[in-house]
Protein backbone atom coordinates (compact mmCIF):
# COMPACT_ATOMS: atom_id res chain seq x y z
CA UNK A 1 0.00 0.00 0.00
CA UNK A 2 2.54 2.39 0.96
CA UNK A 3 4.74 1.72 -2.59
CA UNK A 4 1.24 2.23 -4.68
CA UNK A 5 0.61 5.94 -3.19
CA UNK A 6 3.66 6.98 -4.69
CA UNK A 7 2.88 5.65 -7.75
CA UNK A 8 -0.36 6.80 -8.30
CA UNK A 9 0.73 10.37 -7.18
CA UNK A 10 3.58 10.17 -9.79
CA UNK A 11 1.34 9.13 -12.85
CA UNK A 12 -1.34 12.17 -11.22
CA UNK A 13 1.38 14.53 -11.37
CA UNK A 14 2.17 17.11 -14.17
CA UNK A 15 6.20 18.63 -13.72
CA UNK A 16 5.63 20.65 -17.16
CA UNK A 17 2.91 22.62 -15.18
CA UNK A 18 4.15 22.42 -11.43
CA UNK A 19 7.50 23.77 -9.90
CA UNK A 20 9.39 26.53 -11.92
CA UNK A 21 7.14 25.41 -14.39
CA UNK A 22 4.55 26.52 -12.54
CA UNK A 23 1.92 29.24 -14.00
CA UNK A 24 1.02 31.49 -11.25
CA UNK A 25 -1.97 33.58 -13.35
CA UNK A 26 -3.86 29.54 -13.41
CA UNK A 27 -2.89 28.79 -9.90
CA UNK A 28 -4.86 32.09 -8.95
CA UNK A 29 -7.58 31.27 -10.81
CA UNK A 30 -7.72 27.70 -10.12
CA UNK A 31 -7.54 28.07 -6.42
CA UNK A 32 -9.98 31.17 -6.40
CA UNK A 33 -11.93 28.45 -8.53
CA UNK A 34 -11.97 25.97 -5.66
CA UNK A 35 -12.63 28.73 -2.57
CA UNK A 36 -16.20 29.74 -4.56
CA UNK A 37 -16.79 25.85 -5.75
CA UNK A 38 -16.16 24.20 -1.71
CA UNK A 39 -18.01 27.17 -0.28
CA UNK A 40 -20.77 26.82 -1.92
CA UNK A 41 -20.61 23.25 -1.34
CA UNK A 42 -20.24 23.82 2.89
CA UNK A 43 -23.82 24.92 1.85
CA UNK A 44 -24.89 21.06 0.91
CA UNK A 45 -22.95 19.64 3.75
CA UNK A 46 -20.04 21.04 5.53
CA UNK A 47 -17.67 17.77 4.98
CA UNK A 48 -18.08 17.93 0.97
CA UNK A 49 -16.68 21.21 1.23
CA UNK A 50 -13.94 20.69 2.95
CA UNK A 51 -12.98 17.39 0.80
CA UNK A 52 -13.63 18.98 -2.50
CA UNK A 53 -11.15 21.81 -1.36
CA UNK A 54 -9.05 19.53 0.04
CA UNK A 55 -8.99 17.45 -3.46
CA UNK A 56 -8.73 20.43 -5.42
CA UNK A 57 -5.82 21.82 -3.56
CA UNK A 58 -3.71 19.16 -4.29
CA UNK A 59 -4.88 18.70 -7.38
CA UNK A 60 -3.48 22.12 -8.06
CA UNK A 61 -0.05 21.18 -6.45
CA UNK A 62 0.43 18.30 -8.29
CA UNK A 63 -1.26 18.98 -11.49
CA UNK A 64 -0.91 22.95 -11.81
CA UNK A 65 -4.53 23.32 -11.87
CA UNK A 66 -7.94 21.86 -11.09
CA UNK A 67 -9.80 22.89 -14.62
CA UNK A 68 -8.73 21.29 -17.81
CA UNK A 69 -7.35 23.45 -20.47
CA UNK A 70 -6.36 25.99 -17.70
CA UNK A 71 -3.00 27.21 -18.71
CA UNK A 72 -4.67 27.81 -23.16
CA UNK A 73 -7.21 29.56 -21.35
CA UNK A 74 -5.34 31.83 -19.81
CA UNK A 75 -3.16 32.78 -22.95
CA UNK A 76 -6.08 33.40 -24.29
CA UNK A 77 -8.25 35.13 -22.27
CA UNK A 78 -5.84 37.64 -19.56
CA UNK A 79 -3.78 40.64 -20.51
CA UNK A 80 -0.52 40.13 -22.20
CA UNK A 81 0.10 42.96 -19.94
CA UNK A 82 -0.42 40.73 -16.28
CA UNK A 83 0.86 37.42 -18.00
CA UNK A 84 4.17 39.17 -18.15
CA UNK A 85 3.96 39.59 -14.72
CA UNK A 86 4.37 36.26 -13.78
CA UNK A 87 6.46 34.95 -16.97
CA UNK A 88 9.50 32.47 -16.03
CA UNK A 89 10.44 32.68 -19.53
CA UNK A 90 12.67 35.87 -19.40
CA UNK A 91 14.34 37.11 -22.87
CA UNK A 92 14.98 40.66 -21.40
CA UNK A 93 17.96 42.31 -20.59
CA UNK A 94 17.29 44.14 -16.75
CA UNK A 95 15.53 47.76 -17.66
CA UNK A 96 17.38 50.54 -17.90
CA UNK A 97 17.84 53.13 -15.12
CA UNK A 98 18.17 56.52 -15.18
CA UNK A 99 21.93 56.27 -14.69
CA UNK A 100 23.00 53.60 -17.54
CA UNK A 101 24.85 54.28 -19.92
CA UNK A 102 23.59 53.32 -22.98
CA UNK A 103 24.87 49.90 -24.51
CA UNK A 104 26.01 51.85 -27.97
CA UNK A 105 27.29 55.02 -26.35
CA UNK A 106 29.65 52.73 -24.06
CA UNK A 107 30.82 50.45 -26.96
CA UNK A 108 31.78 53.28 -28.72
CA UNK A 109 33.90 55.19 -27.19
CA UNK A 110 35.53 51.68 -25.78
CA UNK A 111 36.24 51.31 -29.78
CA UNK A 112 34.27 48.23 -29.99
CA UNK A 113 31.97 49.28 -32.42
CA UNK A 114 32.01 51.57 -35.28
CA UNK A 115 30.23 52.56 -38.65
CA UNK A 116 30.77 49.99 -41.13
CA UNK A 117 32.32 51.01 -44.54
CA UNK A 118 30.53 49.60 -46.86
CA UNK A 119 27.19 49.28 -45.25
CA UNK A 120 25.01 51.88 -43.07
CA UNK A 121 25.36 49.69 -39.61
CA UNK A 122 27.80 49.22 -36.98
CA UNK A 123 30.22 46.75 -37.25
CA UNK A 124 32.75 45.05 -34.32
CA UNK A 125 36.01 45.87 -34.71
CA UNK A 126 38.30 43.58 -35.55
CA UNK A 127 41.37 43.69 -33.34
CA UNK A 128 37.86 43.58 -30.37
CA UNK A 129 37.00 40.49 -32.51
CA UNK A 130 40.01 38.60 -32.33
CA UNK A 131 40.48 39.44 -28.77
CA UNK A 132 37.48 38.50 -27.41
CA UNK A 133 37.03 35.46 -29.31
CA UNK A 134 40.84 34.53 -27.41
CA UNK A 135 39.36 35.39 -24.25
CA UNK A 136 36.44 32.86 -24.43
CA UNK A 137 38.67 30.35 -25.67
CA UNK A 138 40.46 30.80 -22.36
CA UNK A 139 37.60 31.11 -20.52
CA UNK A 140 36.55 28.00 -21.58
CA UNK A 141 39.99 25.97 -21.19
CA UNK A 142 40.20 27.20 -17.49
CA UNK A 143 36.65 26.36 -16.55
CA UNK A 144 36.83 30.21 -15.33
CA UNK A 145 32.87 30.76 -15.47
CA UNK A 146 32.18 30.62 -11.64
CA UNK A 147 35.26 32.59 -10.78
CA UNK A 148 35.15 35.43 -13.24
CA UNK A 149 30.90 35.86 -12.41
CA UNK A 150 31.95 35.33 -8.50
CA UNK A 151 34.09 38.52 -9.20
CA UNK A 152 31.59 40.40 -11.24
CA UNK A 153 28.43 40.19 -8.82
CA UNK A 154 30.73 40.22 -5.58
CA UNK A 155 29.55 36.92 -4.80
CA UNK A 156 31.53 33.92 -3.08
CA UNK A 157 32.90 31.61 -5.78
CA UNK A 158 32.11 28.67 -3.55
CA UNK A 159 28.34 29.16 -2.70
CA UNK A 160 27.66 29.50 -6.71
CA UNK A 161 25.63 27.42 -8.37
CA UNK A 162 24.84 26.61 -11.93
CA UNK A 163 21.84 25.37 -13.15
CA UNK A 164 20.83 24.44 -16.80
CA UNK A 165 16.80 24.12 -16.71
CA UNK A 166 15.35 23.81 -20.43
CA UNK A 167 17.75 25.60 -22.79
CA UNK A 168 18.81 28.67 -19.76
CA UNK A 169 21.38 28.38 -18.45
CA UNK A 170 21.23 30.16 -14.58
CA UNK A 171 23.63 30.78 -11.50
CA UNK A 172 22.19 30.86 -7.77
CA UNK A 173 23.75 31.39 -4.41
CA UNK A 174 21.29 29.75 -1.51
CA UNK A 175 18.45 29.05 -4.30
CA UNK A 176 18.43 32.40 -4.91
CA UNK A 177 18.63 33.44 -8.83
CA UNK A 178 21.60 35.83 -9.81
CA UNK A 179 21.82 35.78 -13.51
CA UNK A 180 20.20 34.22 -16.01
CA UNK A 181 21.46 33.51 -19.87
CA UNK A 182 20.19 31.80 -22.82
CA UNK A 183 22.87 29.07 -22.81
CA UNK A 184 26.51 28.40 -21.53
CA UNK A 185 27.69 29.41 -24.93
CA UNK A 186 25.76 32.67 -23.74
CA UNK A 187 27.58 33.33 -20.41
CA UNK A 188 30.86 32.16 -21.87
CA UNK A 189 30.63 35.17 -24.28
CA UNK A 190 29.02 37.68 -22.05
CA UNK A 191 32.46 36.24 -19.29
CA UNK A 192 34.98 36.88 -22.05
CA UNK A 193 33.73 39.97 -23.25
CA UNK A 194 33.54 41.15 -19.44
CA UNK A 195 37.35 40.87 -19.32
CA UNK A 196 38.30 42.32 -22.51
CA UNK A 197 35.99 45.55 -21.76
CA UNK A 198 37.28 46.13 -17.77
CA UNK A 199 40.78 46.88 -19.77
CA UNK A 200 39.58 48.63 -22.01
CA UNK A 201 36.73 50.84 -20.88
CA UNK A 202 38.06 52.74 -17.81
CA UNK A 203 34.81 53.26 -16.35
CA UNK A 204 33.45 49.77 -16.84
CA UNK A 205 34.14 48.93 -13.11
CA UNK A 206 31.84 51.81 -11.98
CA UNK A 207 28.78 50.37 -13.97
CA UNK A 208 25.83 48.72 -12.33
CA UNK A 209 25.99 44.58 -13.05
CA UNK A 210 23.06 45.00 -14.63
CA UNK A 211 24.18 48.14 -16.63
CA UNK A 212 27.18 45.88 -18.13
CA UNK A 213 24.68 42.97 -18.55
CA UNK A 214 22.65 45.01 -21.26
CA UNK A 215 26.16 45.60 -22.24
CA UNK A 216 27.56 42.50 -23.07
CA UNK A 217 23.76 41.22 -24.05
CA UNK A 218 23.74 43.68 -26.58
CA UNK A 219 27.82 42.73 -27.90
CA UNK A 220 26.58 39.54 -28.50
CA UNK A 221 24.19 40.62 -31.44
CA UNK A 222 27.83 41.48 -33.45
CA UNK A 223 28.66 37.31 -32.65
CA UNK A 224 29.48 35.53 -35.82
CA UNK A 225 30.78 32.17 -34.68
CA UNK A 226 29.32 30.25 -31.24
CA UNK A 227 31.92 30.08 -28.62
CA UNK A 228 30.78 26.72 -27.78
CA UNK A 229 31.38 24.68 -30.86
CA UNK A 230 32.24 27.21 -33.69
CA UNK A 231 29.80 26.66 -35.34
CA UNK A 232 28.00 29.92 -37.69
CA UNK A 233 25.40 31.64 -35.60
CA UNK A 234 22.00 32.30 -37.47
CA UNK A 235 19.42 34.47 -36.54
CA UNK A 236 15.43 34.20 -37.00
CA UNK A 237 11.96 34.52 -36.01
CA UNK A 238 10.28 32.27 -33.43
CA UNK A 239 7.31 31.64 -31.06
CA UNK A 240 8.32 31.05 -27.98
CA UNK A 241 5.77 29.14 -25.60
CA UNK A 242 6.33 29.73 -22.18
CA UNK A 243 4.12 28.81 -18.84
CA UNK A 244 1.87 32.20 -19.22
CA UNK A 245 1.53 32.76 -22.82
CA UNK A 246 3.12 33.05 -26.15
CA UNK A 247 5.78 35.51 -27.07
CA UNK A 248 7.49 36.34 -30.89
CA UNK A 249 10.96 36.68 -30.40
CA UNK A 250 14.07 36.97 -32.52
CA UNK A 251 16.78 34.84 -31.33
CA UNK A 252 20.25 33.70 -32.70
CA UNK A 253 21.03 30.27 -32.18
CA UNK A 254 24.40 27.83 -33.26
CA UNK A 255 23.70 25.62 -36.29
CA UNK A 256 26.44 23.72 -35.26
CA UNK A 257 24.88 22.64 -31.70
CA UNK A 258 21.67 24.53 -31.11
CA UNK A 259 22.92 26.81 -28.13
CA UNK A 260 21.15 29.83 -28.14
CA UNK A 261 23.66 32.49 -27.87
CA UNK A 262 20.35 35.65 -27.83
CA UNK A 263 16.86 35.94 -27.79
CA UNK A 264 15.02 39.53 -27.97
CA UNK A 265 11.33 39.89 -27.87
CA UNK A 266 10.06 41.60 -30.78
CA UNK A 267 7.62 44.63 -29.53
CA UNK A 268 4.49 44.41 -32.08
Amino acid sequence: MSTELPRFVDRFRQPEYTGENRCTPCTIVNVTIAVFASAGLMFVTPVLGVAFFAFSLAAIYLRGYLVPGTPALTKKYFPDRLLRLFDKHEVATPAPQETDREPEEVLTEANVIAPCEDIDDLCLDEEFRTTWHDAMERVTEEGAEKSDLSRILGADEEDLEFEEHDSAFLARIDGRRLGQWESHAALVADLAAARVLSGRYGDWDELTVDNQSRILSGLRIFLETCPECGGTIAAEQETVESCCRSMEVVAATCEGCDARILEVEQNL
